[in-house]
């Protein structure tokens, strides 16, 4: 710990105790205020007593009040500053730092009722191992609190208020206006108001919002429970996983191992590692690895990578490089594997899917397992700035039939269809080649087929080879070429 030393009432001095460098910068920025303001003749401090305390008529553009026991002090009129801490000796102004450390500390907590204070501002330094409780005005201001558990209360007032505290277990209740609230590393209750709210949580938080608020909470602690409502931010930079719920037009970035859910109808997550995600409505989830995501409406899911637990309405999944994802989806399911530079393996697995699957092959390794329902293949697609050979083994599943095949421009590559033959009216398609004899153009395609080992190979254009395994009696009638 170390000790601040504030210029006083009466030239004494008042020491304050702070813990860690945050704390000693704040303290030590408010006692070189204080006494750039005594040097300049324009500081009254006053030494307040338990109860009611009236600020004095003076001219000087600071009034501080100054508190150096226990007990319950109540402020009326145009203070500016206070100050909670120990009675020091006389003040030196010209080496603070060799004033004597106090004696003794007091061992009572300190209530101060500050809603009478008719100053536009008011900062406050507290330093009291027992704790402060602060109840604050309609009126902006500064929040320095470097010790103990303590509670600010501003519940039911207006003002823009900057709240700093120590490692104790704190309890603030944020003014309705613009907050900035940094909680020390214990165990705090944050509750937020109308306003805009910015906060760093060090600690382990409960921290709630309100609708017609805009929050951001910067998680920096983890093991937190974070309930804020619509357009807020949440930056999850904590290595431990929280407990995080927000409203409509949300968004959260990072997170390691949190739960996640989103009640409202919209949101959007970015770069989480691990989380277990829900949502009420649509949801977009950017660039997330090893996800639990669970999305009542509609789902966009872009570059997200490992092993992924996909559940939605219906979804849209652009691929990334080593993705393994089991999808399920009442609807459509439309992956493509088309996010720029994608060259590498990528899995999809929608065989317990209740609805159906399309898929875009592109570069690299594919591997495609689809519905029970009717799905759609298509191989090799040249995507922007995702070009090269397409190798990709799909299975349609033994329900409705699939379609499996290129559009003409494909890449090439080598194609496996597992169970071309496990469903009746399985097509082959290639289109956009619009030849001048379709029949004539199945037919030379089918004089390429070899087969082998009880499968058959096709050879298509640009350097495309498609097997059909289980399968050794391709049909004209099972290939479309349009």
């Amino acid at each position: 710990m170390a000790i601040v030393t504030v210029v006083g009432s009466s030239g004494m001095s008042v020491q304050v105790t702070v813990e860690g460098a945050r704390m000693l910068s704040l303290a030590s920025s408010y006692a070189s205020q204080m006494w750039s303001a005594a040097e300049r003749l324009s500081l009254t401090s006053v030494d307040l007593a338990a109860g009611d305390n009236s600020s004095p008529s003076t001219s000087n553009a600071l009034i501080q009040g100054v508190i150096t026991t226990g007990g319950a002090f109540s402020m009326t009129g145009n203070y500016t500053n206070l100050v909670i801490g120990a009675q020091g000796g006389a003040y030196n102004p010209a080496a603070p730092e060799s004033n004597p450390s106090p004696a003794t500390t007091w061992p009572n907590a300190v209530t101060v009722n500050g809603t009478g204070i008719t100053a536009s501002s008011l900062s406050v330094l507290a330093s009291d191992t027992q704790g402060v409780t602060f109840y604050a005005g309609n009126y902006n201001g500064r929040f320095v609190s470097t010790v103990g558990n303590n509670v600010f209360d501003a519940r039911g007032r207006t003002g823009n208020w900057t709240i700093a505290t120590g490692d104790g277990n704190d309890t603030i209740f944020a003014a309705a206006g613009t907050n900035n609230i940094r909680a020390g590393d214990g165990q705090n209750s944050i509750t937020l108001d109308k306003g805009a709210n910015f906060v760093a949580s060090e600690g382990q938080d409960t921290i709630t919002g309100v609708e017609n608020s805009s929050d951001t909470v910067t998680i920096l602690g983890g093991n937190s429970i974070v309930t804020l409502q619509s357009n807020s931010a949440v930056v999850d930079a904590a290595l431990a996983g929280s407990q995080i719920s927000v409203g409509v037009n949300s968004t959260i970035f990072g997170g390691t191992g949190s739960t996640v859910n989103f009640t409202g109808a919209t949101g959007t997550i970015v770069g989480s590692v691990g989380d277990t995600i829900s949502a009420a409505g649509d949801l977009q989830v950017y660039h997330g690895t090893d996800q639990s995501v669970s999305a009542s409406g509609a789902l966009q899911f872009i570059s997200g990578t490992g092993n992924t637990s996909i559940n939605a309405g219906m979804g849209t999944i652009w691929g990334a490089n080593d993705l393994h994802a089991t999808v399920n989806t009442n609807g459509l399911a439309l992956f493509t594997a088309n996010q720029p530079k994608t060259t590498g393996s990528q899995y999809i697995d929608a065989s317990s899917s209740k609805g159906t699957l399309e898929a875009w092959t592109g570069a690299g390794n594919n591997t495609i397992l689809g519905t029970s329902g009717s799905d759609h293949f298509v191989f090799g697609t040249q995507f922007a700035d995702s070009n090269g050979d397409s190798f990709a083994t799909v299975t349609g599943g033994s329900g409705a039939a699939n379609t499996f095949g290129v559009l003409a421009g494909h890449n090439g590559g080598d194609i496996t269809i597992t169970d071309f033959g496990s469903a009746a009216g399985n097509m082959f398609f290639m289109y956009n080649y619009k030849p001048a004899d379709a029949d004539k153009a199945v037919r030379d395609l089918l004089a390429t087929a070899t087969v082998s080992g009880g499968n058959t190979t096709l050879q298509l254009d640009n350097n495309m080879k498609v097997h059909f395994l289980g399968v050794t009696d391709l049909k004209a009638s099972n290939i479309v070429i349009s």
